[in-house]
């Protein structure tokens, strides 16, 4: 009997440990549960990340965990939780990675190593906004968003499925999302209608409405999955590395040198003049080279290289 015992523990434990090891979602975008999974060495190692925890649920999980010194870069079990949207997020340097500034976005999420608990609970929302009297902003999960009665268009009844009306009112997707819920006054009557997939109906007089928001939508930007974005210049780097150009960044700065450049040349530039890249950007593998005594400019794919005397230190591009 020992021995079954034993034996039934040891399966139990082996099926748990498989759950837990599942591997972890490239971002959190539309969930609404916690989650126990891992990151590879390989998941740890690129992508962005936004924020420094509470991170933008569009930012990369592993990338993230190692940022908040959840993982080491070899990666490893951590715990994902979700969080509210922030207004703003704060970028840092933790732990040999860089995260970035955002501005307002819907939904966060934290990391944690296992047994670690959530640094903010998330707050879910109300089924109703009955007998509330101050705004509030809460999370909806999916499952909160698909089900339940709503009354109204824009303004709805107080005894509404909050979720389900901020779907309605396009604030959030069906997978959910953070809201706004402000009190707003009773009407003699609330019109129904068919908007993002649900249908709310038509009704009286009530005592107390309620209107919902979304977070303002941020504007579009470009998600780097790939390696990190290349410094403005070469600096004192001593070893090959790969990057990701922006327009942005290939479009403007200084260049010396044709072909192998100084070291204070804007990176994404010279890869233009280098013609590694189109003017839109694109990953770039930057080699260090020793410095020349003289550097010839040229001009070369819409971008015009300077001379130079001797220089201490280039760099070039792997093709």
């Amino acid at each position: 009997m020992r021995r079954l015992l034993l034996a039934l523990l040891c399966w139990f434990a082996g099926i748990a440990a498989a759950a837990a090891q599942a591997p972890c979602p490239g971002n959190f975008e539309g969930r609404g549960e916690a989650v126990a999974c891992t990151c590879s060495a390989e998941a740890a190692s690129g992508g962005s990340v936004w924020g420094s925890g509470p991170y933008t649920t569009d930012s990369r999980v592993c990338r993230a965990a190692v940022h908040a010194g959840a993982i080491p870069s070899t990666g490893g079990l951590v715990h994902v939780f979700p969080a509210p949207g922030e207004a703003a997020y704060r970028g840092s340097t933790a732990h040999g990675v860089t995260s970035m500034d955002y501005g307002s976005w819907g939904g966060s999420f934290t990391v944690t190593p296992p047994g670690g608990t959530a640094a903010r609970p998330l707050t879910a929302c109300p089924d109703s906004f009955q007998d509330a009297s101050k705004t509030i902003s809460c999370s909806c999960t999916a499952a909160a968003a698909a089900s339940g009665s709503v009354w109204g268009s824009g303004t709805y009844t107080s005894d509404s499925r909050i979720c389900r009306a901020a779907v309605h009112a396009g604030v959030i997707p069906a997978t959910g999302g953070a809201v706004i819920v402000t009190p707003a006054p009773g009407r003699a009557s609330y019109d129904g209608s068919a908007a993002n997939g649900i249908t709310s109906s038509r009704y009286g007089a009530w005592s107390s409405s309620f209107t919902v928001a979304g977070v303002a939508a941020p504007p579009p930007r470009p998600v780097l999955d790939g390696p990190p974005a290349c410094p403005a210049a070469f600096g004192g780097q001593s070893a090959p590395f790969a990057c990701t150009c922006t327009a942005e960044a290939a479009a403007a700065g200084t260049v010396w040198g044709t072909g192998v450049y100084t070291t204070d040349s804007r990176v994404c530039r010279a890869a233009v003049h280098a013609g590694v890249i189109p003017p839109a950007g694109g990953v770039v593998n930057v080699v260090p080279v020793p410095g020349l005594p003289a550097y010839f400019g040229s001009a070369q794919n819409g971008v015009t290289s300077a001379n130079y005397g001797p220089w201490s230190a280039s760099f070039s591009f792997r093709r």
